[in-house]
């Protein structure tokens, strides 16, 4: 029998090796879970045209995750850049959609009633004034060309009102000596020199009365409200797109810190194998995104909501045709003011004739009488069989359109200052919670202080790292402020006195970004806001952990059958039950 140190020996080798085996089986079993774990991502990472790399010990240093390398999350920090700039662009188009829209609704219907107007002008010449059709022709298209031409907001250099009332003034110019050849019954037209003279003396003849001046400011207020309406279509798509450009910036001073935090948040849970509740935290994303983009959002909040309120001001002038601001009455009325200034003429012709007489003396008259005479009767007849009364309508203004539209761009308003909520409020890309999601460093809860938009806030943020120069106003974000405070500006003055500027600034007062008071904390009690996470490294489970306090400490309790796993190194280090077993044996030998 061998004696008891021998047993002893033996039965510490035997137990030895079996604690061996169990640890090689432990780690056999976690190599296998996290290559289970990892092959379930494969179809996931597929999607993003990576390769999932074999299962070793060359993890990623930024995840630490087992189905990481390096290179495979340098790709895929590329590819939450990409997927970033994506929902952000998404989330500007359900905003650009409706603009643009709106702006080709308006543009479309000025042309429309151009169109319509200037046809039914032409039939008026061809079947009242026969004598003068041909020869008005071409002032006639050119008048509604200039309109066309007005609310053509990409045209270098770009229009003013004074354009369309010299457009006007020109037109009636170029009538002039038309409607008066019309009074003299002469069969030859008037030399080039007379109608110089008419032209030149218009100001002293006043041939039209009054229409002229009423037509050039029916026009150029209506039309220029259009145009600014456009322009202001303009410019909110210039500082949607320039906005979307400036936060994706790869050069921008806080991209590398943004980026690093952008694929922690949405790519480190797979890199560490987790499948189950692995969107980020609500609290987490928001952090997050305002450290991204609040040095380019903050200071777009209140200028943007003055853009709205431009906006909203010019669409309901235009609709209720307030200050003159509706194009519709201005053109559809249009053929008939040139009308009723013609038979002004007519009416007037005896004092005409004497102002006439007085300022250009006696009528002289062209040679070519026969070219002129068969010209003119035969275009004349040709215009009236291709123009019969049109028997399409005008167009009718959109006014449920403007009315949808007005309702969708005034929900906007709060546009940058809730762009990081929007954005988090994506199912798809955040939880809408904070319990039991990822959080950063595992799936848990999230207590960390959600920090407000504000610049100033952002010191205090716990994701991204306050750039130095946050504070700093950068040229591009200034230039945008200044266009859309511009539009509001614009909008007031071009409709007169009725609009006060000085309401809307006490108000715009008020909306101002920043107050200068630090974080506005969201969530519970400050002793619950503080830093979330153990340090143990993710986990994956279904219960609720229980939360207990201890001297304002959290102890968190996990109801889970799953054994607690320690490792032991291979130097056959015994746990004290071993231990005890050991001597227990020992002394009963004994």
């Amino acid at each position: 029998m061998a004696s008891l140190p021998q047993f002893s020996v033996i039965l510490v080798v035997l137990l030895c090796g079996a604690g061996a085996k169990n640890l090689d089986n432990g780690k056999f079993r976690r190599d296998l879970d996290q290559k289970m774990s990892c092959d379930a991502l494969v179809p996931f990472f597929h999607s993003k045209n990576i390769t999932v790399p074999r299962l070793n010990e060359n993890k990623g240093a930024l995840c630490n995750g087992h189905c990481c390398d390096r290179a495979t999350e340098l790709l895929l920090k590329d590819q939450g850049k990409r997927d970033f700039a994506t929902l952000l662009r998404h989330n500007s188009r359900s905003l650009l959609g409706p603009i643009n829209r709106t702006s080709a609704v308006i543009q479309n219907h000025v042309w429309d009633l151009a169109n319509q107007s200037e046809n039914k002008t032409l039939v008026l010449f061809s079947q009242v004034y026969q004598s003068m059709s041909v020869l008005s022709r071409q002032p006639i298209e050119i008048l509604y060309r200039d309109i066309r031409n007005y609310i053509k907001i990409d045209l270098r250099p770009a229009k003013t009102p004074d354009d369309i009332v010299k457009s006007v003034e020109n037109f009636f110019t170029d009538l002039f000596p038309l409607t008066y050849h019309q009074q003299t019954n002469h069969p030859g037209d008037f030399t080039v020199k007379y109608k110089q003279c008419l032209k030149d003396n218009m100001d002293v003849i006043v041939p039209f009365g009054d229409y002229p001046k009423e037509v050039a400011t029916s026009l150029s207020k209506s039309l220029e409200a259009a145009r600014l309406l456009l322009q202001a279509f303009s410019i909110g798509i210039e500082v949607l797109n320039t906005t979307d450009s400036l936060i994706i910036d790869e050069r921008s001073a806080n991209s590398a810190e943004c980026h690093a935090a952008l694929f922690k948040m949405t790519y480190c849970p797979k890199c560490l194998g987790l499948t189950k509740n692995s969107r980020p935290c609500s609290g987490y994303c928001l952090n997050v995104l305002r450290g991204c983009i609040s040095k380019y959002v903050a200071e777009l909040d209140s200028p943007w909501n003055s853009y709205v309120e431009g906006v909203e001001v010019l669409v309901n002038a235009i609709k209720r045709n307030e200050a003159g601001a509706n194009v519709d009455t201005a053109i559809r009325n249009l053929d008939g003011q040139i009308s009723s200034a013609i038979m002004y003429c007519m009416e007037k012709i005896k004092d005409i004739d004497k102002r006439v007489k007085m300022s250009c003396k006696i009528p002289e008259f062209s040679p070519r009488i026969e070219s002129l005479t068969s010209e003119s009767s035969t275009l004349a007849t040709a215009i009236a069989k291709s123009r019969q009364p049109s028997s399409k309508s005008f167009p009718h203004f959109p006014d449920a359109h403007m009315s949808s539209f007005l309702s969708t761009i005034t929900k906007t308003k709060g546009f940058y200052g809730d762009l990081a909520d929007n954005l988090c409020g994506d199912e798809s890309f955040a939880e809408q919670k904070d319990k039991k999601c990822w959080n950063g460093e595992r799936v848990a809860d999230y207590s960390k202080t959600v920090v407000a938009v504000q610049l100033d806030a952002q010191k205090y943020n716990p994701e991204v790292k306050s750039s130095p120069n946050l504070q700093q106003v950068d040229t591009r974000v200034a230039t945008l402020v200044d266009k859309l405070r511009q539009v509001h500006k614009v909008a007031i003055s071009s409709l007169g006195p009725n609009y006060s500027e000085s309401d809307y600034m006490q108000r715009d007062g008020v909306d101002g970004s920043g107050s200068g008071n630090g974080p506005d904390f969201e969530g519970d009690d400050d002793e619950f806001s503080r830093g979330s996470g153990s340090g143990n490294g993710p986990t994956e489970t279904d219960e609720e952990p229980s939360v207990y306090k201890v001297d304002k400490t959290e102890v968190r309790v996990t109801q889970s059958n799953t054994p607690t796993v320690y490792q032991a190194s291979r130097s056959c280090q015994l746990a004290p039950s071993t231990i005890l077993t050991l001597i227990v044996l020992t002394v009963m030998r004994i």
